[in-house]
């Protein structure tokens, strides 16, 4: 029953995402948004691959710096892999580019490394990742901000959802850092607790449990934590380039400001819960190059070419995946039996 109205919630959206795309499409000549691909130069093409390349190995570096302050050891080929998979997983699934998370976790039990184990170390390399990307996107804005003017409604509600952001950071790395739990608090807060249902018990505990992880982590390899967000800066580093070269491709002459202010609409465009952003990540870029005064034509244009690299590592994915044959469901109700099983030797 869950799973039907999670697909039909999807289908919705979905549908939703295809009804904006077509509108947006009605409103713009494809002749004109192609035209745009012309001057493709061979040379640029080929180092903004090994940019895009470059950006999913800095990122495994990360996570491995993250595994290996843990005690976790996996060849660096493996988590490379692991990590494609990961994030061909969330391009596919609706919402904020997570899902694939979990497989990711189920691949490295290959390693004889505990589900949870896993899993703490990639939302550990998640939160690093949104924390860095949030504060290189403000200032973005900032940057944007003093060379365009933006809409009052849009400055309001930049500012309103900065001054929200920092808050929940600040917040989160503080009660990391002072032995609290953020998720569970938040978890009680919403009274999910108070729910007399099985389901709810179990997530609760794995909360508590993932969080516990964590806590350690921040609080004992404050090491590793800086070293992992000088990656994170590295990373956005690399994704400018990325994105340069994206643009002088396509033939769109753009400064540091505008680069970090298209890459942020990107990010948000994947909030969204539709499935590969359709529609959203088109009226995103149309949205932003209309803030910085570009061509509406080059903002489909640069659109296509994100979702063109999205869906070609999803397809790199989906074959390492089918590859490996793992099945998620399988391993966490693995893990889950086992713990019963300890739990039943404990009383006898």
């Amino acid at each position: 029953m869950k799973t039907s109205i999670k697909n039909i919630i999807t289908i919705v959206f979905l549908a939703i995402g295809l009804g904006a795309l077509y509108y947006i499409l009605r409103q713009y000549s494809l002749k004109e948004i192609f035209s745009v691909y012309r001057n493709f130069n061979p040379l640029i093409l080929l180092f903004y691959i090994l940019a895009v390349v470059a950006i999913m190995v800095v990122l495994t570096w990360r996570w491995d710096v993250i595994m290996k302050s843990r005690n976790i050891k996996v060849p660096f080929k493996n988590l490379v892999i692991y990590r494609i998979i990961g994030v061909s997983i969330n391009f596919l699934t609706p919402g904020p580019r997570v899902g694939g998370e979990p497989t990711q976790a189920s691949l490295l039990t290959k390693h004889n490394i505990d589900f949870t184990e896993g899993l703490t170390t990639i939302m550990i390399d998640k939160i690093i990742d949104v924390t860095t990307s949030g504060i290189l996107f403000m200032m973005g804005v900032l940057l944007v901000g003093l060379k365009y003017s933006f809409p009052r409604n849009t400055e309001i509600a930049l500012s309103i959802g900065g001054v929200l952001f920092l808050g929940l950071i600040a917040s989160f790395y503080y009660r990391m850092l002072t032995s609290r739990h953020f998720f569970l608090k938040i978890f009680h807060f919403l009274h999910l607790d108070r729910i007399n249902s099985a389901y709810w018990k179990k997530a609760e505990a794995k909360v508590e449990e993932v969080e516990l992880m964590m806590i350690q982590f921040y609080k004992h390899n404050k090491k590793a934590f800086l070293k992992s967000l000088a990656i994170s800066v590295l990373s956005w580093g690399v994704m400018f380039v990325e994105y340069k070269l994206a643009t002088t491709l396509l033939g769109i002459n753009v400064g540091v400001p505008e680069i970090f202010f298209i890459v942020s609409f990107i990010g948000i465009a994947i909030l969204f819960p539709i499935p590969m952003a359709v529609g959203v990540l088109e009226a995103g870029q149309l949205s932003a190059f209309a803030l910085i005064n570009l061509n509406a034509n080059s903002a489909i244009a640069l659109a296509f070419l994100v979702r063109i690299k999205d869906i070609i590592w999803a397809i790199i994915g989906i074959i390492l995946l089918a590859a490996y044959g793992f099945h998620v469901g399988k391993v966490v109700k693995k893990k889950y039996k086992n713990k019963k099983l300890d739990v039943q030797d404990d009383k006898m």
